[in-house]
């Protein structure tokens, strides 16, 4: 079965600089790409059908891309029910028979509909668990939503914690923005992609330049009263996991099952 790289990530967690540097290296993206804005203006590389879709079925859900709270215990019967217009998507806009790469935050908490689809259309999904620093995807909300610190953090539990969960049982590696930015070709080969030599400039310039705002340290985070520990121990798991074999599930199903994510 060909390959579908699915880029999971919390929004703000650079998740579009990675989908951009693995596309170069292998994996087609979909025709349909959206275009670049003001808050990212080298581009999203996301299919615009996909992030329309997954509005679509987040609002049959009672909710949003901003909305943290848990969905209905009717959620997996109504996300079955968009699972063929997830297949003729994918038919549309991804090639037949190559290997191809999706990405939308959205995507995190939509699973029980994107893995069925892929498997309809023959792809067999390689989840890239993209993470950031809470504090800079919080930081970096409140620049461009003016979201508050509690609810982006709440936010970015609520899609690492679905993502964990639903890619369960598949192939799948965490990747840390700050060691893409340190080192992509590390990144590149731990996902399974072949170095193209002719893409390294590329990728270079790509990643050159006003990639990196809003720093804060795994230090920071864990000194700061305002980060709940469920947090915490989270970050702490994702950020040891691309160093050690293995994400721990007890502390995600603690999370999930957390007062912070479900009040």
């Amino acid at each position: 079965m060909r390959s579908a790289l699915m880029v999971l990530g919390m929004h703000r967690s650079g998740t579009s600089a990675l989908t951009r540097v693995l596309s170069l290296h292998g994996p087609a993206l979909p025709a349909d790409l959206m275009a670049g804005r003001a808050d990212n203006p080298r581009g999203f590389f996301e299919s615009r059908g996909m992030v329309a879709l997954d509005d679509a079925m987040l609002a049959a859900l009672g909710s949003g891309w901003d909305d943290a709270r848990p969905f209905a215990p009717d959620a997996a019967a109504v996300l079955a029910g968009f699972v063929p217009e997830c297949v003729a998507l994918l038919r549309a806009q991804v090639p037949e028979g190559a290997a191809f790469i999706l990405k939308d935050p959205r995507a995190c908490r939509l699973l029980p509909a994107w893995l069925p689809a892929l498997a309809a259309v023959g792809a067999r999904p390689f989840a890239v668990l993209a993470v950031r620093n809470p504090l800079e995807v919080a930081a970096s909300l409140a620049a461009r939503d003016g979201m508050a610190k509690r609810d982006a953090l709440r936010l970015w539990l609520a899609h690492v914690v679905a993502a964990e969960h639903d890619t369960r049982g598949l192939d799948r590696v965490v990747v840390h923005y700050d060691d893409l930015l340190r080192d992509w070709r590390g990144v590149v080969a731990r996902v399974g992609l072949r170095l193209r030599g002719e893409a390294s400039a590329a990728t270079e310039g790509f990643l050159a330049g006003a990639l990196r705002h809003h720093g804060r340290t795994t230090d920071a985070l864990l000194r700061d009263a305002a980060v709940p520990a469920v947090v915490k121990r989270a970050y702490a798991e994702l950020r040891r996991a691309p160093g050690e074999e293995g994400l721990d599930p007890a502390i995600f199903e603690a999370a999930a099952g957390s007062i912070f994510l479900r009040g």
